[in-house]
């Protein structure tokens, strides 16, 4: 069996063309260059390059095996690319989870970046609106909209305080107008959440301002209410954080309300110092921080 290490002198000396151009890329004795060649030649029982005027050239079988010995080579880089990144703890898996409206609206093209800079991190996205116990390990970190936690054995960053508007697409805008006081949604075909949704500030507004003749639709998700907006149905309140990710709504007026919606990034205490859970949050909060997220600046 031939030295596998053998095969980065036979591929320096046949790119380079002479032994002591390979042997100074490789930083090693011009005799050492030649002799570790003559070794795989023996090992393999083949001869591999050959000298001329010009320099060394590859034999018919060596330039046959140049692409196989620059597989090994590439292989060879994976492998200590992969050996590097677990000695530093960059590598393993990451359950995140977040809510499935903010998987297509947000997270997408941040997590495929992240998979670029990290692939040796294999990512477990868990979709869904309920929030996952970090301290029973139901995921790693987490991303959360809302109240801010408080649960003592989390950790985490606040991105932002998302305010709540009312928002219409250009086309509805268009067609029927926009409204720019909270007197005009009457005159709107407005939607918004089941009555037996948790009762958030916004809710609340709409009860006291949205007459119910205007409402039309009804629904039991934030994502419902987000894909109705942005077919065009009509008009509603929505997170300014979620219509920014979108240059196609219109954003009417800011209603006077108090804002109580946090977004933040969490994960636990057991984990902060794991080095592929803090890339994620590095990463993440980099991203939203930075308003990658954001498609175009809301219009209104």
């Amino acid at each position: 069996m031939f030295d596998w290490n053998d095969l980065k002198y036979f591929l320096a000396v046949a790119r380079a063309g002479t032994t002591l151009k390979a042997a100074t890329t490789l930083k090693v004795s011009q005799s050492t260059a030649a002799r570790r060649i003559a070794a795989l030649e023996k090992a393999i029982g083949v001869k591999l390059l050959v000298k001329r005027q010009s320099g060394y050239v590859p034999t018919e079988a060596g330039a046959g095996l140049i692409k196989a010995a620059e597989e090994v080579e590439t292989a060879t880089r994976v492998f200590d690319a992969a050996a590097s990144a677990y000695k530093r703890g960059l590598s393993g898996t990451v359950r995140f989870t977040c809510a499935e409206i903010a998987v297509s609206a947000v997270f997408m093209s941040a997590l495929r970046e992240f998979r670029d800079a990290y692939p040796s991190v294999r990512l477990e996205l868990i979709t869904t609106d309920r929030r996952l116990d970090l301290a029973a390990g139901e995921a790693d970190v987490a991303f959360r909209a809302g109240t801010p936690p408080t649960e003592p054995e989390l950790v985490g960053r606040r991105i932002a305080v998302d305010t709540w508007s009312v928002y219409c697409t250009r086309s509805y805008a268009e067609k029927h107008g926009a409204p720019k006081a909270p007197e005009d949604l009457a005159h709107h075909a407005f939607f918004t959440l089941h009555d037996e949704f948790p009762r958030l500030p916004m809710i609340e507004w709409i009860a006291r301002h949205v007459p119910e003749s205007a409402i039309v639709m009804r629904q039991n998700t934030i994502g419902g209410l987000f894909g109705s907006l942005k077919s065009g149905l009509g008009v509603t309140v929505m997170s300014d954080f979620l219509a920014s990710t979108d240059p196609n709504l219109v954003r009417c007026f800011t209603p006077d309300a108090p804002a109580h919606s946090e977004i933040w990034l969490v994960t636990h205490e057991r984990l902060r110092k794991v080095p592929r859970v803090r890339a994620l949050m590095d990463f993440l909060t980099d991203y939203l921080v930075k308003g990658r997220h954001v498609g175009a600046p809301p219009h209104g």
